[in-house]
């Protein structure tokens, strides 16, 4: 009996597979990124997806899988943006390198190439490699410019709307060495 019934079932779970994968692979915006226009469709289909998806949480945590990927992968609008400034003795602190700004380009070519960038460019923290990578870099903008006391390099978190960048004033990891220290 169950032979005869079982490609019926097959197809059956084949199609629920189909439809879970539909509703959780739906692409919905966190919560802080809705944007007006988009908040009456979202506001219907994230209870709806949730309320779906609730008796088979359990098994993308289980199982280790899940439809959660992006097709076309885009950058965080939260971002950070790489910044290295130089003082000399008793001066302020001058940009030398502004990661994406023609102005302050001093070792851009150094720095924006893809195997460099890999190092210093932070997603919600810093990579491993970039203490290691900042002490090198201090040491070498202090070995080229002699007239610097002083070097640091810090990132400014900045975002990225409508394909705009905005710099908030706010500045995280930083890593400064003065002439003369190791």
């Amino acid at each position: 009996m169950f032979r005869r019934r079982w490609p019926e079932v097959r197809a059956g779970l084949i199609g629920l597979a189909i439809l879970l994968g539909l509703v959780e692979g739906c692409p919905l915006p966190p919560a802080q990124y809705v944007r007006p226009w988009q908040a009456p469709f979202v506001d219907i289909v994230r209870p709806v997806q949730q309320t779906v998806l609730t008796p088979v949480r359990w098994i993308p945590r289980h199982l280790r899988f899940s439809q959660r990927w992006a097709l076309f992968q885009v950058a965080e609008r939260d971002a950070h943006r790489l910044e290295i400034q130089g003082r000399v003795l008793g001066g302020p602190w001058q940009p030398l390198f502004r990661a994406g700004d023609p102005s302050h380009a001093a070792y851009a070519e150094l720095l924006e190439q893809e195997r460099v960038r890999g190092v210093w460019d932070p997603t919600d923290r810093t990579m491993y490699q970039y203490h290691a990578f900042a002490r090198w870099l201090t040491q070498r903008v202090l070995d080229d410019r002699p007239d610097l006391q002083a070097v640091r390099l810090r990132f400014e978190k900045i975002v990225i709307d409508d394909g705009t960048v905005r710099g908030t004033g706010v500045h995280v990891y930083p890593f400064g060495r003065e002439r003369g220290t190791r």
